[in-house]
């Protein structure tokens, strides 16, 4: 496959600096955005210039707010602690461009794939929940193909001085456009145990079904496969969702009636669904030195 990837620095909304990935192949171009602050994709569109990722009209484009919408990174916490950073600091922090081109251990993608390196390597002395002293280094590569797939690879490494370990949980925050929330399904979580966020974290098992949607739901599916599928029946478009072992569960979400949102539209929630690569079950602790990775990489085709 013929492929002329590239690599383009912006000053976006509010002036918040991007990474643009784009990819010509075949006639066809995909591109992808990335902003620094979060490290947060915020664009993913198709060989139409169509966007696949939903982005609240509301959305809050301004430090220190959390964007609603593209792909936020929680890390090193998610839900349960009542405050704006529920979803830990990574997606409200500036991130910086990082060359690895000589990192043996991280080689760079086939020169057909158009792709950026981020770091961030600090946190505020005031987060709540997680000691400051802690010392990490949080890496991301996020990389285009030729085919228009979308791959993000997180790296979580302890580089402690002081002997201690540290916990964490991480989730790739995923919001789906989605042409109505009532014709879109889940599969490939049929007959996996889940916790229900909206039944006191009570576990249940999901039926032979596919996942549907008729009210608000915010589910934790546990011990989850490879490669989970959000199906837009209306729009006769699927997007796939693949990921490695080191993020066993999926997070699957959609607020339903969401004026209580104040970053999202009274009706917004029709047209996005969370589907979300998560380690949340159980925190990851690494000791000194010790390095965890978590991988998903998006596909979408229309049938």
């Amino acid at each position: 496959m013929a492929s002329s990837p590239s690599v383009e620095l912006s000053n976006g909304i509010n002036g918040l600096s991007s990474v643009i990935l784009h990819q010509l192949a075949n006639g066809f171009t995909y591109s992808a955005e990335i902003l620094l602050y979060g490290g947060q994709v915020i664009s993913w569109m198709n060989q139409r210039g169509e966007e696949l990722l939903f982005q609240s009209e509301r959305a809050v484009f301004e430090p220190p707010h959390p964007i609603r919408g593209g792909i936020p990174i929680c890390f090193p916490r998610f839900f349960g602690f009542g405050d704006v950073e529920d979803h830990g600091f990574a997606r409200t922090r500036m991130w910086r461009l990082e060359n690895l081109i000589d990192d043996m251990e991280f080689p760079p993608p086939d020169p057909d794939y158009a792709f950026a390196d981020f770091i961030l390597d600090n946190m505020p002395d005031d987060f709540p929940h997680w000691p400051y002293n802690h010392r990490f280094e949080l890496r991301l590569r996020v990389i285009l193909a030729p085919c228009g797939d979308l791959t993000m690879i997180s790296r979580v490494k302890n580089v402690n001085t002081n002997g201690e370990p540290f916990s964490f949980k991480f989730v790739y925050h995923t919001y789906f456009a989605v042409s109505n929330i009532r014709s879109t399904q889940v599969e490939g979580l049929e007959g996996v145990g889940y916790v229900d966020c909206l039944e006191m974290h009570e576990r249940f098992v999901q039926d032979d079904d596919p996942i549907t949607f008729v009210n608000e739901l915010d589910r934790i599916y546990l011990n989850t496969p490879d490669e989970v599928t959000v199906r837009d029946r209306q729009d006769r478009r699927t997007y796939t969702i693949t990921k490695n072992a080191g993020l066993p569960e999926i997070v699957v979400y959609n607020p339903w009636d969401s004026r209580n949102l104040a970053d999202l539209g009274n009706y917004e929630y029709n047209w996005m669904v969370c589907v979300e690569a998560a380690a949340v079950d159980k925190e990851i602790t690494l000791n000194p030195d010790e390095e965890w990775t978590g991988m998903q990489r998006l596909s979408f085709m229309e049938f």
